[in-house]
């Protein structure tokens, strides 16, 4: 079968076009990083990079859940211990006020104290977060946890609902607690305990009965949340820094799989060219061929 000068011409073109092509697909590797430039350049590759970054999105989001939830329960952490020293310093003076010594007037002269206590305790209860929202009123962030109204009646206004926020696949943690839970009655205790100290002038001992009782029970209340407070808080921590590992060994897989060698690209660059200039100059010597070169 004869082959004409048109048609070796023809396939010497088509050679240096794909050549052209092809080096060119080189440069915008060497230029992005990227060995693969679209999903036909390595089907099986594609599809394990997909899923890489699908994992590797999930744990961003997870390890931001867990940020913020960790942030949240440090605030409630360091308003809770304020409520704990607060209830310690009442029960203190609660037995200080049942001392049978007392008169009337030094019974009287503790209440101011106690007065200041109970606004603190009102005040920690009603803690708020950077973004202006309750920590302690359950899902009503917007509204106060307790309120006195009428003055000397002390009503719980959120719910005890404890938000769960996923930290890892199947894994949640309670992001939140209640006032609710951690004083209970514990404001109105106290409030009816000042008033009396301010009017009963008789035998006391068994209000401060029912206020020691009153004083434990709260005390208890907050120091069981700051040991399950620490447990969460420790959870978390862990659990960011083994997210911040899978992060570090997926993005490794990642380039693994994605990244372009560069000594590798570039011996093949070399290559191309030389190959390319092959091509070119075997062009040339075909456009000089004629019957009139053999004469």
């Amino acid at each position: 079968m004869r082959v004409s000068t048109g048609q070796i011409q023809r396939v010497m073109i088509q050679s240096m076009e794909q050549s052209g092509a092809d080096y060119g697909k080189l440069l915008q590797q060497m230029a992005t990083g990227n060995r693969l430039l679209k999903p036909s350049d390595d089907p099986l590759a594609t599809v394990r990079l997909q899923g890489i970054d699908k994992e590797l999105s999930a744990l961003s989001q997870y390890e931001k859940n867990a940020e913020q939830v960790k942030s949240r329960l440090g605030q409630e952490e360091t308003q809770i211990d304020a409520m704990k020293d607060t209830l310690l310093r009442l029960r203190d003076m609660t037995v200080q006020a049942g001392n049978g010594a007392y008169s009337q007037a030094d019974r009287q002269a503790l209440t101011q104290e106690m007065e200041s206590l109970k606004d603190t305790l009102l005040s920690l209860a009603n803690g708020r977060n950077e973004e202006g929202h309750y920590l302690f009123s359950g899902s009503k962030t917007d509204t106060p946890a307790i309120v006195e109204d009428p003055p000397g009646t002390f009503t719980y206004q959120g719910d005890d609902y404890q938000r769960q926020v996923a930290i890892a696949n199947g894994v949640t943690i309670a992001a939140n607690d209640s006032a609710e839970k951690l004083l209970g009655n514990t404001l109105q205790e106290v409030h009816d305990f000042i008033h009396v100290l301010k009017t009963e002038s008789g035998d006391i001992s068994a209000q401060v009965g029912k206020m020691l009782t009153a004083m434990d029970t709260g005390i208890g209340n907050v120091t069981r949340t700051l040991t399950d407070l620490g447990g969460r808080i420790n959870g978390l921590e862990q659990v960011v820094a083994a997210h911040g590992e899978m992060q570090v060994f997926g993005q490794g897989l990642h380039n693994d799989l994605s990244a372009l060698d560069y000594g590798e690209a570039a011996m093949n660059m070399q290559q191309m060219l030389l190959a390319l200039q092959s091509t070119q100059q075997a062009y040339v010597n075909v456009n000089k061929l004629s019957l009139f070169t053999q004469i």
